[in-house]
């Protein structure tokens, strides 16, 4: 292995991983905002994101034949640029017609990216023979956090969402130009011509597209739900509600940082069964404590546990003999998708007949599953 060369080409992988958490930490952001500015209201917010998480689906079912065509570098270069493009034209809405054209947008070139950033990853596994897709996904964590920084200190100090975006991604746009001319050319192996000529898929893709999918899941009930625990549910402050989320993203970004590290020496089934355990016990200390404090702790000891999950899995689906570096990670993509985007309105509709707490009780489940699930993987050899 060239170090050097290997050096380089992870770090311009890890750019193009920073680009869909910062598009999207900017846009949820300001979220509010954009709703004042375009008059839409609640119902119309919640119809738009809606269309962002489906124009996404929509967008993964089209992603493994436009990089079997075009290749992953180009459908990465192209949708990312796009992306940058969708949520500008997001913030510069006036009305919900044109938010939503924006968040159709937004969604189909981040459904692109994110299959397109995957399959680099994978490649560079494949190529170089160093895991490193942990490190690929704790960049994405920190886009989500910086962007998310940069929506609250442009609020703070009265800047506009569109002049919020130009910033960001303006500056942003200096490392991907340096990026994009570092990125690989797709593997023979990625080529649809030596994919199995059945074109079925492998039941072992599949498994780690449904795990990636349970631990997804859990992510998103801390998004979506965990602000509105604390302050609903455990009496917390508005203030110290808005940190949930803050304090998980920022263990996942810290130990995804070490992931692969912890791999290589651990192996995948040990990584997989303990992480899987720790979000099980940080759910558990929500779900029991009656402090803020310890909750938040909770939340933060949950980062850490599903961290290496999740690279994990694109890792191993893009292991598979048989099948492109594209298709595995169109599939565990989409999986993975469908567990964001579906499981946190069913944890609502529960929600109302059971009350929170029980509700959440389905994400204890969840990681107990992905704890089951680790087993397939007693495979997994140390590297």
């Amino acid at each position: 292995m060239h170090q050097a060369e290997y050096s380089v080409v992870r770090a311009a992988c890890a750019c193009f991983f920073i680009c869909p958490g910062l598009a999207y930490g900017v846009l949820t952001s300001r979220m509010p905002a954009l709703k004042m500015q375009t008059g839409a209201d609640e119902a119309e917010i919640g119809l738009l994101l809606l269309c962002l998480g489906l124009s996404s689906l929509v967008a993964l079912f089209c992603s493994s034949r436009a990089i079997a065509r075009w290749g992953s570098a180009r459908v990465l270069r192209t949708a990312s640029l796009a992306l940058a493009l969708a949520v500008a034209l997001c913030c510069l809405s006036q009305s919900p017609v044109q938010l939503g054209a924006g968040c159709l947008l937004t969604g189909m070139s981040m459904g692109l990216v994110d299959v397109s950033i995957n399959t680099q990853g994978i490649q560079i596994e494949r190529r170089y023979r160093s895991r490193c897709m942990s490190f690929m996904h704790a960049a994405y964590s920190f886009g989500g956090v910086t962007g998310s920084l940069s929506g609250a200190l442009s609020a703070a100090l009265g800047l506009s969402p569109f002049v919020n975006a130009v910033c960001v991604l303006g500056v942003y746009s200096f490392f991907r130009l340096w990026a994009s001319r570092r990125l690989l050319d797709d593997l023979p192996e990625a080529s649809p011509g030596r994919e199995k000529a059945s074109g079925s898929l492998p039941l072992f893709v599949v498994l780690c597209g449904v795990l990636s999918m349970l631990a997804y899941a859990a992510e998103g009930s801390v998004a979506e739900w965990g602000s509105l625990l604390l302050f609903t549910v455990k009496g917390a402050g508005e203030e110290t509600a808005a940190l949930v989320f803050a304090a998980f993203s920022l263990t996942t970004v810290f130990c995804r940082l070490f992931g692969d590290r912890l791999r290589s020496g651990m192996g995948d089934f040990p990584l997989l069964l303990s992480g899987s355990l720790l979000a099980f016990c940080g759910m558990f200390v929500v779900l029991r404590s009656s402090s803020a404090a310890l909750c938040l702790a909770g939340y933060a000891l949950m980062g850490a546990g599903l961290s290496p999950l999740v690279p994990l899995f694109f890792s191993r689906a893009g292991s598979v003999p048989g099948i492109s570096a594209g298709r595995a990670s169109a599939v565990v993509s989409l999986l993975s998708y469908s567990g964001l985007l579906f499981f946190p309105p069913f944890l609502g509709f529960v929600a109302r007949d059971r009350g929170l707490p029980d509700a959440l009780l389905i994400v204890l489940a969840a990681c107990l599953c992905l704890a089951a699930g680790s087993v397939f993987f007693r495979g997994g050899k140390k590297r």
